[in-house]
């Protein structure tokens, strides 16, 4: 190439850069596309996005460019990745969605295989990891997945054909997966869930990208004491007590926040509380129980530990930073500094040195009861307030609530002004001592924020927290309290999808709402945003959001009947004009075929339907489930108990997904059955209530 060629090579350059600033892009070419190839857009999970031809000026004229429905019936709740023109989507069970970007038509869809006898062995945490997913990893030429049952499948991007498959857990213990596997120095990183049960070791397997072997693992929390020979792991079990194991494995999951350090060869992984949730109920001289309710730091081509910073000790809340894992070089004491931010569901926010893991600064960012502040060091200063298991009998209203002040929805970063901002849930929940639960020995109310004399109500919140400063700037409430995760642009605005199908966009400064529309479906999933041919495309996933859990267990939190629509994929750009698809239509609850059971029964029944784990799949209000593989028990209640039975205890549906419960008694089963159809009756006559409500209006 001349000189002269490629000056004009790096004038044109400049000019396609030049037009792009002045959101003038419309007639640039593919060379101008962007992409966002990772979960975050980068490795460092900031959710950022360094485009503003959409911003504060222009944002009044968005709209739908184009809408598309995905062939499943789970709403779909990953960040969508967007690699050549393509829009990846994961679901749960295996399955992922490849879309072109111009115009959202379906190019591929693959899903995972299953033995139609699997159902048999899998534990309740493997049939449960089948129904959930948070996202897909690109690496290359291949989509990557999990299965929820414990493997990871790759497939090729252009095709959708399988490249390999790997198994990390065993789904026949306490193990599912719900998470989205990460991917970094050629290799792919995923943990697994427990669901809070303490019956399994938790650990983070990582394989090789290219061809699926496994190349390490690191446990998160020690071994069976009478077969741990690994000195590492004898030094951490002192830190559980005394005849710990007695009580507990674990679990110490890494169920979602696996970050990945290119620039120090850092895996930082957020690992889960320690099970039963009531402390009471583990080792009296329990220490830090380690590594549990903490942030490890990995050499990610080994494995080798490097370094652990504790953020709740003695935790009876389930509290954990296994959520919220960010990268971000920020300003510390007048030098750069390379931290890891970790906002975990405590309600603090904490920024940690990325090569020594010591506390650099952090602060409450929601109101908090359970502590009364950090110490120097960054850990807790406990308060009695939310230690419910050493006031025996009281129900005892806990901030944050057992979800936490923030889940797994994204968190997102302006690193021009380093203010970091969190999708902040606000639910109270009354707790109470549960020795009997099957899962976490606690019980919930999880709807106490609900109640006419609660102090603080049940809402949503975006919250900016300066990093530097260590504080609040603003925030802005929302009714509803569990929304999508967040978008930032260079743009000067904050992206967010509602649980009532809403896409806003606030302005970065002030939190203020410039420009909002009904999409048609609920949002969980946080917004991408790249370049297509020079325009500016917001996408999105909408829907019912069933392959999250919360969508069933907390559903009136997390999306309104009518935004429970059809999964659909969304595009936005300046200048749109595609109509919008329509909420849901709502039809009343059938009255179930059986009568009213006894009201103690029932009662009891609901203990169980909690104890036993059900709400976790079904709902918490008796079975009021948003869709995906899971029915809605309101609507289709068990024609009779038989029918249940065999469903329940004997399996007859195990292939498809449903548990089975050998050590269900008789008992057990007619009283949640009773609870069940009672509860279908409560939603059917509410319905009925309002038909008669309107006819009264009209």
């Amino acid at each position: 190439m001349s000189i002269y060629a490629e000056l004009d090579r790096k004038i044109l350059a400049g000019l396609a850069r030049l037009v792009l600033s002045l959101g003038l892009g419309g007639c640039l070419g593919p060379a101008d596309n962007t992409d966002w190839p990772l979960l975050g857009n980068t490795a460092e999970m900031q959710h950022h996005a360094p485009l503003d031809q959409i911003n504060r000026d222009t944002v009044a004229r968005l709209g739908l460019a184009w809408s598309a429905e995905m062939p499943t019936s789970y709403g779909l709740v990953g960040n969508p990745l967007i690699q050549h023109g393509t829009v990846f989507q994961g679901g749960p069970g295996g399955q992922i969605f490849a879309s072109d970007i111009r115009t959202g038509q379906l190019k591929w869809h693959f899903a995972a295989t299953y033995d139609p006898v699997s159902g048999e062995s899998q534990s309740l945490a493997g049939m449960w990891g089948r129904q959930m997913n948070r996202g897909l990893a690109l690496y290359k030429d291949m989509a990557i997945i999990a299965t929820g049952d414990c493997r990871l499948v790759a497939v090729d991007q252009h095709t959708g054909k399988k490249r390999w498959e790997a198994q990390s857990c065993d789904a026949s213990q306490m193990y599912g997966i719900s998470g989205a596997p990460r991917v970094g120095d050629g290799l792919v990183f995923i943990g697994n869930a427990c669901m809070d049960t303490g019956a399994t070791r938790g650990f983070v397997d990582a394989f090789d990208a290219e061809t699926g072997l496994r190349k390490w693992r690191f446990y998160t929390v020690p071994g069976d004491p009478a077969t741990e020979r690994d000195p590492f792991y004898q030094k951490v079990a002192k830190s559980w007590g005394t005849d710990w194991y007695k009580k507990t494995q674990g679990c110490g999951s890494v169920w979602d926040a696996i970050t990945f350090d290119e620039k120090l060869h850092q895996v930082y992984i957020g690992v889960g509380g320690p099970a039963p949730t009531d402390p009471s109920q583990r080792a009296a001289d329990a220490g830090d129980e380690l590594f549990s309710n903490s942030v490890v730091a990995l050499d990610s081509r080994t494995g080798a530990y490097k370094w652990h910073f504790k953020e709740v000790p003695n935790d009876g809340w389930n509290f954990e930073p296994s959520v919220g894992i960010m990268i971000a070089d920020l300003p510390v004491a007048g030098s750069p500094r390379r931290t890891v931010v970790s906002v975990p569901k405590n309600g603090f926010a904490y920024v940690l040195d990325a090569q020594t893991g010591k506390f650099l600064s952090g602060n409450n960012y929601v109101f908090v009861n359970w502590a009364s502040g950090l110490k120097p060091d960054g850990q807790p200063i406990m308060a009695d307030a939310g230690a419910f298991w050493k006031f025996p009998g009281k129900k005892m209203l806990v901030y944050p609530g057992g979800m936490g002040a923030h889940g797994w929805e994204a968190l997102a970063f302006d690193p021009a002004r380093n203010v970091l901002y969190i999708p902040a849930m606000i639910i109270p929940f009354l707790t109470t001592k549960m020795p009997d639960a099957k899962i976490g020995g606690v019980s919930f109310d999880l709807f106490a924020g609900e109640r006419a004399d609660a102090p603080i109500k049940s809402h949503g919140e975006v919250v900016a927290f300066d990093l530097v400063a260590n504080k609040v700037l603003w925030r802005a409430r929302d009714r509803m309290p569990v929304n999508g995760g967040l978008l930032h642009t260079s743009g000067g605005l904050v992206f967010q999808g509602m649980a009532d199908g809403r896409l806003v966009a606030r302005d970065d400064r002030t939190g203020k709402v410039l420009w909002s529309h009904q999409t048609g479906g609920a949002i969980r999933a946080a917004p991408s945003v790249v370049m297509v041919d020079g325009e500016e495309y917001v996408i999105v996933s909408t829907g019912n959001g069933a392959s999250s859990s919360t969508a069933a267990l907390v559903a009136r939190y997390t999306s309104t009947p009518e935004a429970r629509t059809p999964p659909r994929l969304l595009a936005f750009r300046l200048g749109g004009k595609a109509p919008y698809p329509a909420l849901a239509h709502v039809e009343p609850v059938p009255a179930p075929a059986q009568p009213r059971q006894d009201v103690a029964m029932a009662k009891h029944g609901a203990d169980l339907f909690e104890g036993y784990g059900c709400s976790l799949c079904h709902g918490s209000d008796g079975g009021a489930s948003v869709g995906g593989g899971v029915p809605n028990l309101n609507r289709m209640p068990p024609p009779d108990f038989v029918t249940f039975s065999k469903v329940v205890q004997q399996g007859l549906l195990s292939s498809a997904g449903m548990p089975r419960f050998r050590d269900m008694t008789d008992a057990d089963a007619r009283a949640i059955y009773a609870h069940i159809i009672n509860k279908a009756w409560d939603a059917h006559d509410i319905g009925a209530k309002g038909s008669e409500d309107k006819r009264g209006k009209m």
